[in-house]
């Protein structure tokens, strides 16, 4: 999980985004708010008007996927879903905000839909609205969800991918997804609430990050061999370009952040020192 770069949408995109978001706004209080929302919500592409918008709205957002086309969240599917990170039933009044919207695939927006959680005076607070349970708003503080669109996740979490001791005893890594070590309680309650309801370790994520490892590691070998025989640039650019189009590219973010406790892959970084370097993120 990365951050996402922000991009902006053209003027007569957030124009419609703005019109839809006034009719919820203007909803007489917070319960009718909320059924605004989800009518203006499933009705988005009724119009052509409308319709043009969000598909600016998609294509956009897929340009701002990390790797090809990945959620979010997990990098392991394909995101083809427009993600509200605060879900409009218990934010109305950020269903049409374009700071709200992300990429994300159906596993990791399913579960996630409605649960919310807030960080107050060092305790974690979850809500879940319950079916038929009256409609109020979600308790005050920080949202306890990490958001890719502004926040870095990888200040708050770190993949274990094992590693050398300082007596030399090397470790297995698990490829589960951590809260990073010392960082500030509020900080670690994100990354296990974040880990929790988006559910970064089902194993079959676990187990492609795993294959990922192996992957980038292979990639990066073939990087530096081509990078000492003197490749010409077109072809380091194409080595590059198939490195960083493959998913899990948090994967290698941690194999740069954790090179002092990999030697295999210190050894490799130091062969070809540029890919320390490369962005992971759309421009």
């Amino acid at each position: 999980m990365l951050s996402i770069r922000h991009k902006d949408l053209a003027d007569e995109t957030l124009e419609v985004l703005r019109h839809l978001q006034q009719e919820i706004d203007g909803e007489a209080n917070y319960e009718a708010q909320v059924t605004k929302a989800d009518v203006l919500w499933r009705a988005r592409n009724s119009t052509k008007q409308s319709r043009a918008a969000f598909k600016v709205v998609r294509e956009t957002l897929a340009e701002m996927c990390i790797g090809p086309v990945r959620c979010a969240y997990c990098e392991d599917s394909l995101a083809d879903e427009v993600e509200h990170i605060r879900p409009k039933s218990l934010f109305p009044s950020l269903t049409f905000v374009w700071t709200n919207h992300c990429f994300a695939c159906g596993p990791c927006n399913g579960p996630k839909r409605n649960r919310y959680g807030t960080i107050h005076a060092g305790r974690l607070i979850e809500f879940f609205r319950k079916r038929n349970a009256a409609v109020l708003p979600p308790p005050a503080g920080v949202s306890a969800l990490i958001d890719p669109r502004t926040e870095d996740p990888t200040e708050f979490l770190e993949l274990d991918l094992g590693g050398q001791l300082p007596n030399g005893e090397l470790l297995d890594g698990t490829f589960e997804f951590l809260p990073r070590e010392s960082i500030p309680e509020d900080k670690r309650l994100k990354a296990v609430f974040t880990i929790d309801v988006l559910g970064l370790n089902r194993e079959v994520i676990r187990a492609s990050r795993e294959n990922a490892f192996g992957g980038f590691r292979a990639r990066l070998t073939e990087y530096a061999v081509a990078f000492e025989s003197g490749a010409t640039e077109a072809q380091l650019d194409a080595l590059k370009s198939d490195l960083l189009s493959t998913p899990h590219l948090t994967v290698f973010h941690e194999m740069r952040r954790q090179q002092e406790y990999l030697p295999e892959i210190r050894a490799l970084f130091e062969r070809a020192p540029v890919a320390l370097d490369w962005p992971l993120t759309a421009p």
